[in-house]
């Protein structure tokens, strides 16, 4: 008796076991064949903005949601830029404004979130462009001294400490670090980089020299004073084109419209911006410099000079200097303008180029006509 008393207890436990999971697959979200499991079909979706609506800095965006149940409440809308979450409006209002005050030009993404019956959400994700409100200052200059500058220099990086300067050259068997004499245009020292290397951008950090290569995702730190090579750091941005530093980190370029923040010990990307005028974006940024809070770029291929707020990616600045062009230059790519160095005792700039015979001292001048 107590056998079979055990036999039909246990019928009984394995017949509710099976009722139960099958309750439980019944609730379940359901799966495709493959056994995938399906998305729950949206209940909102958003009308306004459209995708790659452009706009300048500081415009407000309607935001418009569609119902496509009625059924249903909203509890509240929330919008991120990035991972910051920067507008909360709660229930279903009839207008919604997102300003982009707060946010930095060039592509950016809004996330808009709809949430409803307490724990649910729909999600959607549009993209904008957003111009800079600046219209850039346009700056004449004063040629203040002209040197000579070592022809066969490719020259990809240039900057100034103590009455010399310090430039690094590219091209493949050919790359090398100097620090030259200004009067001159003589090295007093050089370095070459292996064949492999192809030499870009230099920039001081803490009395010492970085320098990073074209596409090989190696750099090197130098002593400032014996250019002997302390150690070289890999990176994970694809191409090195132009170094420079503020107080804090290391900004590169990489021939794009971006540039990226870059702490010196590791070499890890901390952030980056895009840089944009109030017509659009600005390719092909080049050579670097830091200045009192703004980043000089050649632009590659290009006889200008963008000025560049590093906290928003706005031009604030440009000085055309086609006049300062070797003669025959024009289209041709391996003499174009690149490199910029300040002297801070005096305020002047050294300019030159790739191959260029001359070094120019220029001094910048605020133009009466206005802007671009």
């Amino acid at each position: 008796m107590k056998s079979a008393f055990r036999i039909s207890s246990l019928l009984f436990i394995n017949f509710a076991l099976v009722l139960l999971l099958s309750c439980c697959r019944k609730n379940a979200p359901q799966k495709s064949p493959a056994g995938v499991e399906l998305a729950r079909p949206a209940l909102t979706s958003l009308l306004l903005p459209r995708s790659n609506t452009v706009i300048k800095h500081g415009d407000s965006v309607k935001i418009e949601i569609s119902l496509q149940n009625r059924d249903i409440h909203i509890d509240s809308v929330l919008v991120f830029n990035g991972k910051e979450e920067q507008l909360a409006v709660p229930g279903m209002p009839g207008n919604i404004y997102w300003s982009s005050g707060k946010s930095r030009v060039g592509q950016t993404t809004l996330r808009i979130m709809a949430c409803y019956n307490d724990s649910l959400m729909d999600s959607h994700n549009v993209s904008l462009v957003i111009l800079s409100d600046v219209a850039p200052k346009r700056y004449k200059y004063r040629v203040i001294k002209k040197y000579p500058h070592d022809d066969q220099a490719y020259t990809q990086g240039l900057i100034y400490d103590k009455g010399l300067l310090y430039e690094s050259t590219g091209l493949q068997g050919k790359s090398s670090l100097r620090i030259v004499d200004i009067p001159s245009g003589n090295p007093l020292k050089m370095v070459s980089l292996e064949e492999d290397f192809f030499g870009e951008g230099i920039s001081f950090f803490k009395d010492q020299v970085y320098q990073v290569t074209y596409k090989s995702q190696v750099g090197f730190i130098y002593d400032k004073q014996t250019l002997n090579l302390i150690r070289s750091f890999d990176y994970q941005i694809r191409e090195g084109w132009g170094l420079t530093a503020d107080e804090k980190q290391l900004i590169m370029s990489d021939g794009s419209a971006q540039l990226y923040f870059i702490e010196p010990e590791f070499f890890t990307q901390t952030d980056k911006i895009e840089v944009f005028d109030s017509k659009g974006m600005i390719d092909s940024l080049n050579e670097l410099e830091y200045v009192h809070g703004t980043v000089l770029a050649n632009v590659y291929g290009q006889s200008y000079i963008v000025m560049i707020d590093p906290r928003t990616g706005k031009v604030t600045g440009t000085v055309e200097l086609q006049d300062l062009m070797p003669e025959g230059s024009k289209g041709d790519y391996g003499k174009v303008l690149n490199g910029i160095a300040y002297n801070p005792q005096t305020g002047h700039f050294y300019v030159t180029g790739k191959n260029w015979p001359v070094l120019y001292e220029i001094e910048l001048i605020p133009s009466l006509s206005g802007i671009n």
